[in-house]
Order: C-alpha cells, then sequence, then structure tokens
C-alpha cells in the first residue's frame, strides 16, 4: 500500500508568466495507505488533470507529487507502479480476454513464469466472474464484462496505486450501480491506496472513505462524505454534494440572547445558538434547506420555519416524490412522501428542524451552520417517512 501526497501542486497549460490556463491551483491533498480518494467537481474543473499528474501522464508546473514521501514528480509513467482504468475501457481488440489480462505480466521483468502468469489470470478472473469468457475477444463482452475485464488488467498487477477516471460513464445506469458497488469491494479486498474522478456526486459518496471536492482547479473541501454532506465548507460544495440541489434562500439575521433570529421576509424563526458553528458577525446570511429535510407542516411538533407553496410539479420517486413549488420566498423543492393526493396548483404547507438548515455567510458564503446529525427534533419519524 502506498500514502499518497500531493503537497502545493499546480498545473499551467500554455506559459504561466503570459497567457497559461491554470488548471489545477495549489493543490494540497493526504491519502492514507489504503484509502479511497474520489476526486469529484463539475466539467472543467481539474479533477482528470490532477489525477494524470498522479500517474505521471503530466508534470506538475509547481509542487510535488509523493508515494509514501517520496517525491515522483521526474518519475516516468512507467515507472511509478501504477494502474489506470479509463472510461473506454482500452483493451485490446485482437486479444482475447486472456491475453489482456496477463499483457502486463508478460510486458514487465517481473521473473514469473507462464504458468505464475497463468494462475494469476485464474485468479483475478475468478475474483471478478469472468473466468467464463477467458478465451472471449472483447467485441463479444458486454459493456459491464469489457469493464471488468479492464479492472483486472489492472488489479493482476498488484500495483502501488489505482487510478480510476470516470470508469463507469459508459454504462447504463443501473449496471453503473452495479459495477461501482463491485469496485468499492473490490479495492476493499486488495487494500490498494485508489484515486477516482468522476463529476457524479452519487457515486462520489457511495464508494469514498475520503472526496476531494474540486472547483475552478482549487480545492473546495476534503472530507469524508459524511462531512462534505453535513458540514460543507462552503455554499458550492453544499449545493454541488446532494441530490435533489439544495434550497437557499437571502434572510437578514439578528442575535439575540442565546438564539439567532433569522428573518426570510416570508418566515421568522429562532436558532439556538448551540446549534451554530461560529459566532455570526453579519446581517445578511443565506439560508439552506435540503429538500429531503422538508416535510408537511402539522405531521409532526416543531419549532422551526414554516412557508406556504404552490406545486408546480410532482416527480414521484417510489413511495415519495420530488415536489417543485412557488413560494414568497422563492422557489422551493421538498422530497416528501404522503404525496399521492396532491396535484399540480395545490398549496403545499412546508417546515423544517432548525438542526437540520444550513447557514452561510451571505458576502463570502462560508459556512456558519452546518446540519447536526445529533440534534433531533421530537417525535422524528413522520407519517410522511421522510429522509432525515
Amino acid at each position: 500500500m502506498t500514502r499518497l501526497e500531493l503537497d502545493g501542486v499546480t498545473k499551467v497549460f500554455g506559459d504561466p508568466e503570459k497567457d497559461g490556463v491554470v488548471a489545477v491551483d495549489d493543490l494540497h491533498i493526504e491519502v492514507p495507505d489504503g484509502d479511497f480518494l474520489v476526486l469529484l467537481g463539475p466539467s472543467g474543473c481539474g479533477k482528470t488533470t490532477t489525477l494524470r499528474m498522479i500517474g505521471g501522464l503530466e508534470n506538475p508546473t509547481e509542487g510535488d507529487v509523493k508515494f509514501d514521501g517520496i517525491v515522483v514528480n521526474d518519475v516516468k509513467a512507467r515507472n511509478r507502479d501504477v494502474a489506470m482504468v479509463f472510461q473506454d475501457f482500452a483493451l485490446y481488440p485482437h486479444m482475447t480476454v486472456r491475453q489482456n489480462l496477463g499483457f502486463g505480466l508478460k510486458r514487465e521483468d517481473n521473473g514469473m513464469s507462464d504458468d505464475e502468469i497463468e494462475q494469476r489470470v485464474t485468479d483475478v478472473a475468478e475474483m471478478l466472474e469472468i473466468d467464463q469468457l477467458l478465451n472471449n475477444k472483447p467485441g463479444q463482452l458486454s459493456g459491464g464484462q469489457q469493464q471488468r475485464v479492464a479492472l483486472g488488467r489492472a488489479i493482476i498487477r498488484e500495483p502501488r496505486l489505482f487510478l480510476f477516471d470516470e470508469p463507469l460513464a459508459n454504462l447504463d445506469a443501473q449496471l453503473r450501480k452495479t459495477m461501482r458497488t463491485e469496485i468499492d469491494e473490490l479495492q476493499s479486498e486488495v487494500g490498494i491506496t485508489s484515486a477516482y474522478v468522476t463529476h457524479n456526486q452519487e457515486e462520489a459518496m457511495t464508494i469514498a472513505d475520503r472526496i476531494a471536492i474540486l472547483n475552478h482547479g482549487e480545492l473546495q473541501q476534503l472530507g469524508s462524505p459524511d462531512a462534505v454532506f453535513n458540514e460543507p465548507t462552503n455554499l458550492f460544495v453544499a449545493q454541488f454534494v446532494g441530490s435533489p440541489t439544495m434550497n437557499v434562500f437571502t434572510a437578514a439575521v439578528d442575535e439575540r440572547e442565546d438564539a439567532y433570529r433569522i428573518d426570510m421576509g416570508t418566515a421568522t424563526f429562532d436558532i439556538s445558538k448551540r446549534l451554530v458553528n461560529a459566532v455570526i458577525e453579519t446581517d445578511e446570511v443565506l439560508v439552506g434547506f435540503r429538500p429531503q429535510d422538508l416535510y408537511r407542516s402539522g405531521n409532526r411538533r416543531i419549532d422551526g420555519p414554516e412557508f406556504d407553496s404552490e406545486i408546480r410539479v410532482i416527480e414521484p420517486v417510489g413511495t415519495e416524490a420530488v415536489v417543485h413549488g412557488d413560494s414568497d420566498a422563492g422557489d422551493v423543492t421538498a422530497k416528501i412522501g404522503g404525496f399521492h393526493e396532491l396535484s399540480s396548483g395545490d398549496g403545499l404547507s412546508l417546515t423544517i428542524a432548525p438542526e437540520h438548515i444550513y447557514l452561510f455567510d451571505a458576502n463570502t458564503e462560508e459556512l456558519l451552520k452546518g446540519r447536526l446529525i445529533s440534534e433531533r427534533a421530537d417525535d422524528q419519524t413522520s407519517a410522511d417517512g421522510v429522509e432525515v
């Protein structure tokens, strides 16, 4: 296993002194031995460039890439002992599965005999449940089977690092869910430090030990899936992580003896100071409500805000529905149960527990209060079965 460290890594394409494009800006990330890091962010945020610098396919303009504390900036990609899995699988079409799996071992000067290589191929194929396909060529395989072969080709070398560049992007939704579970289980089983690039926050939240969220080449937050969801560093992270996207409203804030009075114009409520991460020294805040934390008023006793909305669209999702509506505060999205009697144009009164409300500085957009999972409202389980 390998400890991966990015120490002030910057990548500029073009002339840094003139019109160069900064793809990655002063990135500091440390990944402990055996951890699964996910690089998450929108297109163009620098996540693939970061992965390529780890793998040696790009050289940093500044900063160091370190494996176990040793700088590898000048080590060529083929000598870094990393295995990459790409979006397009990159299999050799004229070779069988058996040949694809064993090709890397035969190219390397590892002292393995043909019998030892064949045994390794068989073991990996059985692990990935493709042992019945060893004599097939890639063109005879489904997308999921090809992805397993690509994974097997990486695993069989027992590298220092696994690097995944959106490996599931070309698969259908159901197969993507199945494969991400298999990748997670596989990485846990072999225990090899891994870095995985995706723009899909559901994938990231499912498989990561640590998530590095990037935007415009800058690291926004590095933390566990729970941390980036419940305690996002800023508004960008809060809105990028979580589906449906967080509702955000502007509000005035006034400090009281043991609480902050939040005035949204259409709703006024207090948030106890014991729930707030930092002293609020601004007159205006951004108030965030996650759709799954909103629920219909009257379903349980609560002392949070209550506001009315008019339903525009109902999107059923199994036993729940994502409801989009108009309120005096602005557009609002809620994920609720008990939606079958509702229809477009109906009124819907919503509320939220104070401990689930997010607050951000209106100027800096930095977090002032996160979602406290240890604090619960009375009668937490409602008739709606709302996710909390």
